[in-house]
C-alpha cells in the first residue's frame, strides 16, 4: 500500500508548515504528528478539518484557521488559539482547560458540552468560571458538572468535569471598551496618588513651618 503525504500549509502564504507521511495517513494524523514533534502551526489553513477526538494538547495554533472544524471531543488543553478562526467550528465535548482563547472568532461555533476544568476532586465552579472568563473573550452563563468522564482515545479518567452549557461570546467592541476602562481607572488612580503626595508634601511644609516658629519663641 503506498503512502499518502499530507501538507499543512499557512492560511495566507502556502508556504508548508509541516508535512508527514505514512499509510492510510489523514489531516488528523498529521496535526497529530506536527504537535507531538513541537511544530508551529501558527496561521495554518485547517478549514472544514476532521480533528475529532485529536489529542492537540499544547498546541500552538495562533491565527490558524479552523472554520468549520470538527474538533468533537478535542483535546485542546494549553494550546495557543489566540487570534485563531473558530467560526462554525464543533466543539462539543472538547477539552479547553488552559487553553488561549484571546481575540479568537466562534462566531457560530457549538460550544455546549466544552470542557473547561476537569479532576478527581469536587470542583470549585465560581472560581474555575472566574479564571477562565478572565483569560478569554467568553462569558459563561451556565454549567454544568458531568461526572465519571473516561475520553476513549486516552488512558485518562476524571470523576467531575466542568462543562459549558451556555455562554456568551464577548464582542471585540465590547473587550476593546473593557480595556479602555482599565486603563482610564489606572490613569486616574494615579492621578488622585500623585493628588495625595503634593498635599502630603503641603501639609509636611507646614508642619515644619510651624516648628521653627515654635523654636524661635522657646528661645
Amino acid at each position: 500500500m503506498s503512502k499518502i503525504k499530507i501538507e499543512i500549509k499557512n492560511r495566507w502564504t502556502g508556504s508548508i508548515l509541516f508535512e508527514y507521511e505514512k499509510e492510510n495517513n489523514t489531516l488528523k494524523d498529521t496535526v497529530e504528528k506536527a504537535v507531538e514533534e513541537g511544530a508551529n502551526l501558527e496561521e495554518a489553513d485547517l478549514e472544514e478539518a476532521n480533528l475529532e477526538g485529536a489529542y492537540l494538547e499544547g498546541a500552538y495554533l495562533r491565527g490558524a484557521n479552523l472554520e468549520g472544524a470538527n474538533l468533537r471531543g478535542a483535546n485542546l488543553r494549553g494550546a495557543n488559539l489566540e487570534r485563531a478562526n473558530l467560526e462554525r467550528a464543533y466543539l462539543r465535548g472538547a477539552y479547553l482547560e488552559g487553553a488561549n482563547l484571546r481575540g479568537i472568532d466562534l462566531r457560530g461555533a457549538y460550544l455546549e458540552g466544552v470542557y473547561i476544568y476537569v479532576d478527581n476532586n469536587k470542583i470549585d465552579v465560581e472560581s474555575k468560571i472566574k479564571d477562565f472568563e478572565e483569560k478569554n473573550n467568553i462569558k459563561i452563563t451556565e454549567t454544568y458538572i458531568n461526572r465519571n468522564i473516561a475520553p476513549t482515545r486516552w488512558n485518562c479518567f476524571w470523576r467531575y468535569g466542568l462543562t459549558i452549557c451556555d455562554c456568551k461570546i464577548k464582542e471585540k467592541e465590547e473587550v476593546e471598551e473593557n480595556k479602555e476602562i482599565e486603563e482610564l481607572v489606572f490613569k486616574e488612580s494615579a492621578y488622585a496618588g500623585e493628588k495625595i503626595d503634593k498635599n502630603t508634601e503641603k501639609i509636611n511644609e507646614l508642619v515644619r513651618a510651624v516648628n521653627k516658629l515654635i523654636e524661635r519663641e522657646e528661645k
